[in-house]
């Protein structure tokens, strides 16, 4: 979490009180790491953690799951609790999800993190508008910008409820390269002028940054004791503009 402590700790004050947010940043600016830093487990009040999804029965699909798996009571009594939840869950259509998922929430609400959105369509802010509503739910979303909030953009307007990742500073920087050198075991190879590099090109972006660490250890990208800074630019950004 180098960088990112006081985002960190505004995250975590916003899940204790359990209020909506919206976390944007650039792919690989630390949103994952950030709010996987405060997931506490699989207990029955705590969030629930769903990745990107592709469709909104994939979401539906996604939530009804984790609060099987969190030992959510009212989602345990509607699928029979002992029998095969995956089974169960493939003869629902969303229409039956999202009934379960209102009635269940709205009883006994939780909050709901949803990393990487991108563009989400109508029927997803159909849905997610009446828990964001709902007493004692909370929403948490991460995006790379507002473009990628797609409808859900008329949920989360607010600029007060809004937490903006910023580029980590040269000695943060700096600090990052350093530590991913070291768990990446680079130390064995010329290092002066690939720092340089990455420090420059990443410009305080720690994906970034960590992932060129992580593929200098790969020894196609090695010749020598010397790094192949341009094959590892090319691969890193290829990965953070898809």
């Amino acid at each position: 979490m180098i960088g990112l402590l006081r985002e960190q700790q505004a995250l975590a004050s916003t899940i204790q009180r359990r209020e909506s947010l919206l976390l944007l940043g650039p792919a690989g600016s630390g949103k994952t790491a950030l709010v996987q830093s405060l997931l506490p487990g699989t207990r029955e009040d705590s969030p629930l953690y769903i990745p990107e999804f592709e469709t909104p029965h994939d979401l539906l699909v996604m939530i009804t799951r984790s609060l099987l798996r969190s030992g959510h009571k009212l989602v345990l009594r509607k699928s029979a609790s002992g029998s095969n939840w995956e089974k169960w869950l493939s003869g629902k259509t969303s229409a039956d999800l999202k009934g379960i998922l209102w009635r269940s929430l709205e009883a006994a609400p939780r909050t709901l993190i949803l990393d990487g959105i991108n563009r989400a369509s109508q029927p997803t802010y159909r849905f997610l508008q009446r828990l964001y509503f709902a007493p004692g739910m909370a929403i948490i979303v991460t995006a790379r910008d507002r473009s990628h909030l797609g409808e859900l953009g008329r949920l989360f307007w607010d600029p007060r409820r809004t937490i903006q990742i910023q580029p980590l500073s040269n000695a943060e920087a700096l600090q990052l390269f350093e530590t991913a050198a070291d768990r990446y075991g680079l130390r064995r190879l010329s290092l002066e002028e690939f720092r340089e590099k990455v420090l420059n090109s990443a410009k305080g972006n720690p994906g970034q940054i960590v992932e060129m660490c992580r593929l200098a250890a790969n020894p196609q990208y090695v010749a020598g004791n010397y790094i192949k800074f341009a094959l590892i630019r090319i691969d890193v950004m290829m990965k953070h503009l898809g």
